[in-house]
């Protein structure tokens, strides 16, 4: 009697701990988690001082409340002054532009809107219709071209890079092809601070090179698995034990920004200590580098 009892206790005690463990990873997956930094761009004129930027990478198709409306709220709350989305809006394994579609619909007219494509987009060989949808709603779709922004006498300059898997060429030669456009990108504004919109941050040498002065990313989806002290496991484009997953970067004088996503990766469909993530930023001409406020 004993044993069956104790035996339907193990059983018990076996569901309950697979239920924690099945609410935990819902969390994980569902729970919008907002991360604030405040970074200290040396060149950035001082008119732009206080500038606030929401970076959105890896939507996949996702959505967080009706018609995005978390998300929304997160970004209006913000007061944002410009609103980057760094690619992945879409998800080629299972195309849908409504979720997207959604929140750009929900944030037209809170602040300007800058988008460069990610790998997915790409992929789905739709990049014509997505651009064609995402410019109806007022975004800036960027291809391998930059914008002035201007505040009084002063501005700045917001570019963008193509996935380089819209490339006609091996990935072997990425790399070469990316600096070159980069380089004619910043040759129309030499001298002027530059912003980056690149979905991929494992190309971040070919940034620093180009004389980048901050860079926007996404594509690593944190690492898909975080540990405490160890960061991110494994990363598209990166392999195991990546060097660029999450947070704040810097190559001699480029800093880098790289989102952990709203969505899941391709290669692992749930995040573990990786909430999905919207990222507020505030640039600084001096005396921040870096802080999360």
């Amino acid at each position: 009697m004993r044993t069956a009892a104790l035996g339907k206790l193990s059983w018990i005690g076996a569901l309950v701990a697979a239920g924690l463990i099945a609410y935990v990873l819902h969390l994980e997956n569902t729970l919008l988690q907002i991360t604030k930094y405040e970074v200290e761009c040396p060149r950035l004129p001082q008119a732009f001082d206080g500038f606030r930027i929401v970076l959105i990478s890896d939507l996949h198709g996702n959505t967080f409340g009706d018609r995005q409306e978390k998300l929304v709220s997160a970004i209006r709350e913000f007061d944002a002054d410009a609103i980057a989305i760094s690619g992945d809006l879409v998800d080629e394994r299972e195309f849908a532009l409504p979720p997207a579609i959604s929140l750009l619909e929900g944030i037209q007219g809170l602040a300007p809107v800058y988008y460069v494509c990610g790998n997915h987009e790409v992929a789905t060989r739709k990049l014509d219709l997505i651009q064609a949808q995402l410019e109806d709603l007022g975004a800036n779709v960027l291809r391998n071209q930059a914008v002035p922004i201007t505040r009084g006498e002063s501005s700045i300059a917001i570019a963008g890079l193509d996935d380089p898997l819209a490339l006609s060429t091996s990935p072997c030669g990425w790399a070469a092809r990316l600096r070159e456009i980069l380089s004619g990108i910043r040759e129309d504004a030499p001298g002027r601070f530059t912003i980056l919109l690149s979905h991929r941050p494992e190309l971040m040498d070919v940034y620093a090179a180009c004389g980048v002065d901050l860079v926007l990313s996404g594509h690593a989806h944190g690492g898909l698995v975080r540990l405490p002290g160890v960061g991110g496991l494994v990363a598209p484009g990166q392999g195991l034990l990546p060097r660029y997953t999450a947070g704040l970067y810097q190559t001699g004088n480029t800093r880098m920004i790289v989102g952990r996503g709203l969505g899941n990766s391709d290669k692992f469909q749930v995040r573990v200590f990786n909430r999905p993530e919207l990222v507020l930023i505030t640039l600084r001409t001096s005396q921040f580098s870096g802080r999360k406020p």
